[in-house]
């Protein structure tokens, strides 16, 4: 999209991305500016140019659990959150989370690229890392370093998954498993080279192999998920004392046996909400199908896995 209105394309923006307020910073009100949207709201590309200096406000917001990685290609800029203010050029970027106020200013030859993601989707594919739960959001640290090997090595893979966004006829657009899968690249590097709230945890030494009869309990748990089970049951079938079972857990994952089964049951549940239709299907009968039965305690655990309520999850949109 090209346009010189800046009505118009602050128009755009609030439909597709997030509510923007546009405001002209230079003399020179007259704006050339171009403007990219591709891909999904999960996992998405923005790319805009303004052709001149503005302020862009994008307030805050509860509801969107979203982060930007922020590039400058060209020209520079700013961003302030709260008291925190980073620049943008080309050896700085930002990670921006979608929630405080946000404020950015561009240059007149300022161009951004943002590529967005779902932060649900970050903390769930950090806990798969760790082989355990995720009791809070991961929260990054904002300024983004390009002039480091990983910063470089980062940027030059950002770059690379916008432009297989951009391209109508690219695999990452026509296959969700390639799109998937680059999704999940991008989210990995950025876990490993961004600090973040979890880094130290992450890049801490692993401990051994887990024990066969650690193994062998979760894949019971895995295949009787929805049932009542309870740790007497779970240590008969893995062949050890309940002692023993706790031990294991609580060694080679952290966490204990029925830790591990509520996470899978809320792994569960919440692919069953996403496939479901809410004119057909309520909360509260998927809840029990996975094995729930204290709802208000399902909640609970479930809005700080994964960020938000089991309902919204229900009417949740996945693309733009």
């Amino acid at each position: 999209m090209t346009t010189r209105s800046l009505d118009q394309i602050e128009d755009m923006c609030n439909r597709v991305v997030t509510p923007h307020t546009l405001h002209s910073s230079g003399r020179n009100t007259a704006v050339d500016c171009k403007l990219n949207v591709h891909g999904s709201r999960d996992f998405g590309l923005f790319h805009i140019g303004y052709g001149a200096s503005l302020a862009v406000q994008v307030p805050a917001i509860d509801d969107d659990d979203r982060l930007a990685i922020l590039l400058a290609p060209s020209g520079a800029g700013q961003v302030k959150v709260e008291r925190q203010e980073s620049t943008l050029t080309g050896s700085r970027g930002a990670v921006l989370a979608f929630g405080p106020e946000i404020w950015l200013d561009y240059d007149e030859d300022c161009e951004t690229l943002a590529l967005l993601f779902s932060r649900r989707k970050i903390s769930e594919h950090l806990a798969r890392i760790l082989g355990r739960e995720i009791a809070q959001p991961v929260a990054f640290q904002m300024e983004l370093s390009l002039d480091t090997p990983s910063g470089s090595s980062f940027q030059r893979l950002i770059q690379y998954a916008a432009e297989e966004l951009r391209q109508p006829h690219s695999l990452t657009r026509q296959l969700p498993a390639v799109r998937q899968q680059l999704e999940q690249l991008v989210i990995s590097t950025l876990l490993l080279s961004q600090p973040h709230t979890f880094s130290s945890l992450l890049l801490q030494p692993q401990s051994a192999a887990a024990p066969f009869y650690v193994k062998k309990a979760e894949a019971y748990i895995e295949a009787h998920f929805a049932e009542a089970l309870s740790l007497a049951d779970i240590a008969a079938h893995a062949g050890v004392s309940v002692r023993s079972l706790q031990n294991g857990f609580q060694n080679f994952r952290k966490m204990t046996p029925m830790a591990f089964l509520r996470s899978v049951r809320l792994q569960r549940c919440r692919q069953a909400l996403l496939r479901a239709d809410p004119a057909v299907s309520t909360v509260t009968q998927i809840a029990m199908s996975c094995g729930f039965s204290h709802l208000g305690e399902f909640a609970a655990h479930y809005g700080r896995m994964f960020g938000e309520t089991p309902k919204q999850t229900l009417f949740r949109t996945s693309y733009l």
